[in-house]
């Protein structure tokens, strides 16, 4: 599915989305991706931003110490987020994970996309959604995130969206033919568009109204 003019069409009627600007706290680091993935479940981006602080400012984002606190006291560094006794212990499972690899994010970086999808899908917490948005912003790797943005949209676009995540992923990104710039890029733009238009009523009003994607 060629989707570099769906890419366009987003990008020339909604500009640069900037995710991953300097300023941006989430993106200053895999582990500040990592973290932030995890603190943003169920939360609005305020209050996941407030809690990714709050980490940083405690632990220095350093897995070492993340693993060595006490799940109550994370619990309370975090608590801005909400459901943060949970979120504690996912914090520090994806954090002994990572200590399984020495901390070295380089090489988990430099594993290849299967291997590290299915390493992250067997961390307590991290769904095919999160385990997405680490690999693709912490850890470089193109690929599409099947939200559920995307499924409303790509659905409006005449697209008969499968049910499952991967499957849909799957059929998204065959001969899809982005760049991981692009890639990350019309992630920002589609959940730019999604908390902007809602309903298929508003769909065809707007500029994608009479845009239609084609598999091949």
């Amino acid at each position: 599915m060629k989707l570099k003019p769906l890419y366009n069409i987003l990008e020339t009627n909604m500009g640069p989305q900037n995710w991953l600007a300097p300023e941006t706290l989430w993106a200053q680091s895999p582990l500040q991706v990592m973290w932030t993935a995890i603190l943003i479940q169920n939360a609005s981006a305020a209050n996941a931003t407030a809690a990714a602080k709050a980490l940083l400012a405690a632990t220095d984002n350093d897995p070492a110490v993340i693993r060595n606190l006490d799940p109550e006291a994370l619990a309370t560094v975090i608590k801005p987020a909400g459901l943060y006794r949970m979120k504690a212990t996912y914090l520090i499972a994806a954090a002994e994970w990572l200590g399984r690899y020495d901390d070295d994010l380089l090489a988990i970086e430099r594993m290849d996309r299967k291997t590290l999808q299915t390493a992250l899908l067997s961390v307590k917490g991290l769904g095919n959604e999160t385990v997405d948005d680490i690999m693709m912003y912490g850890f470089h790797h193109p690929l599409f995130i099947a939200d559920t943005y995307a499924r409303r949209q790509f659905g409006w676009l005449g697209l008969e969206v499968p049910k499952s995540y991967r499957a849909f992923q799957q059929l998204v990104e065959a001969d899809a033919g982005l760049t991981w710039f692009e890639f990350q890029e019309l992630h920002a733009l589609i959940d730019g568009l999604g908390k902007q238009i809602k309903t298929a009523t508003q769909w065809e009003a707007s500029f994608m109204g009479s845009f239609k994607l084609r598999e091949r």
